[in-house]
């Protein structure tokens, strides 16, 4: 029997053992690099758009009422003090109680600016607040507000639902949903 070539039974047993071995050594390297079979098996990356220096520039923390506060894009906003009031029947959403805010946004930009770009939000008693629209009260919020040019400042008035009682209020704005970044304008009580 020549050029014929015969194993023992042993080696015959040790090629399986090891193909099976190498097989589970590469499924759990696979399971280590992508997490399966852990509770974070998948994880996302979100992406945004970086501000740039520019755009940060000048940004500031929130400042008492009446200062104005820096919202990049060569923006600022001017926060009044708040005032609590009761909204009329005509208000929306009918809410007991509300915050309204003086607004003013200057533009120290190059281009013109859509005040209705500007988003508003606020956190009242540690909850997110509904904004309230009160025409009969003149809080309509930026809606149909021209642009603002260059070198030019714009005013409206803004409302936010409250507790009954007296709260901490967080008042943030973003002068552009695209990208730019969350400023808060105010922080207080109301």
């Amino acid at each position: 029997m020549v050029g014929v070539h015969s194993s023992s039974p042993r080696q015959e047993e040790a090629c399986p053992v090891k193909i099976v071995a190498l097989v589970a050594a590469c499924c759990a390297l696979l399971v280590a690099i992508t997490g399966c079979g852990s509770a974070t098996a998948y994880s996302a990356t979100v992406t945004a758009p970086v501000p740039t220096s520019a755009d940060l520039a000048g940004v500031s923390q929130p400042t008492r009422s009446g200062e104005p506060t820096a919202l990049g894009m060569g923006l600022t906003i001017t926060v009044s003090a708040p005032k609590s009031f009761v909204p009329t029947g005509s208000a929306f959403p009918a809410v007991s109680r509300a915050v309204g805010f003086e607004m003013t946004v200057r533009n120290d930009g190059t281009s013109p600016y859509s005040p209705t770009l500007l988003s508003l939000s606020a956190v009242a008693g540690g909850a997110a607040s509904r904004q309230v629209v009160d025409s009969a009260q003149g809080y309509t919020g930026a809606v149909g507000a021209e642009a603002v040019a260059p070198g030019r400042s714009t005013r409206f008035l803004v409302a936010f639902a409250l507790p009954p009682e007296k709260a901490s209020v967080v008042v943030s704005a973003q002068p552009d949903p695209a990208g730019a970044a969350v400023v808060t304008v105010f922080d207080g009580q109301a």
